[in-house]
């Protein structure tokens, strides 16, 4: 049975539900992602708010399901998950794993709310391993022909060509690109959609690129 509303447990489940939230959310923002530490956080302490109130409501005035209360977390965090998701030209669809670790951080927050610590605190472990190191392990078994995505920083216009140059003396297609300009910092950088071959791992194809005159930055983007 979970443990009575009072002080000492509506902080502990609060500040957890931060931890565990700004954990998954770190990973998803170190992977340029548009729901980031904030979005985790608030998406997990939302869902952790909203039991304690059901529970609370049933111990103060014997009314109330805090289950019902949980399921309305569930279906309504769907509003997220869809603005995550992006279809990029006719190359794929990305997005999907933020938006299933947001559901899932949901999840988190109702079961640290309602006091299945445990729960909560494995769940964010075993979430955290998924989303941060099975991609590599993914990609040693699917890697032939498949699509990646860089985020790519540039001093000028002008090296973009010579950059979509060395990309196709290295064997790698452009299937897509977004381009963007910051009129603060005056930088450039775009996201690209490359088929990449089947002997170039992802650590080969960053590290071949990110020499290149004029490029600051290359990195992946899960």
């Amino acid at each position: 049975m979970a443990e009575g509303i009072n002080l000492f447990s509506v902080m502990a489940r609060t500040a957890l539900s931060v931890i565990c939230g700004g954990i998954l959310g770190i990973e998803r923002g170190r992977a340029n992602q548009s729901a980031g530490m904030r979005t985790y956080i608030l998406v997990c302490l939302g869902a952790t708010v909203v039991m304690l109130t059901g529970q609370y409501m049933f111990d103060r005035f014997s009314t109330g399901d805090p289950a019902r209360l949980g399921a309305q977390v569930i279906s309504g965090i769907g509003f997220l998950g869809a603005g995550s998701i992006i279809v990029e030209g006719k190359t794929k669809v990305r997005g999907l794993t933020t938006a299933a670790g947001l559901w899932t951080a949901a999840c988190i927050g109702l079961a640290i709310g309602i006091g299945f610590y445990l729960g909560g605190i494995i769940a964010t472990v075993v979430v955290y391993v998924v989303i941060s190191k099975f991609k590599s392990i993914s990609d040693h078994f699917t890697h032939n022909d498949m699509i990646l995505r860089l985020y790519v920083e540039f001093d000028e216009m002008s090296d973009l060509q010579p950059f979509y140059a060395t990309l196709e003396s290295f064997g790698l297609q452009v299937l897509d690109t977004t381009l963007n300009h910051s009129k603060r910092s005056g930088d450039y950088n775009a996201i690209m959609a490359i088929k990449n071959p089947e002997d170039r791992t992802q650590e080969e194809v960053t590290g071949y690129l990110k020499k290149i005159q004029g490029i600051r930055k290359v990195k992946m983007i899960y």
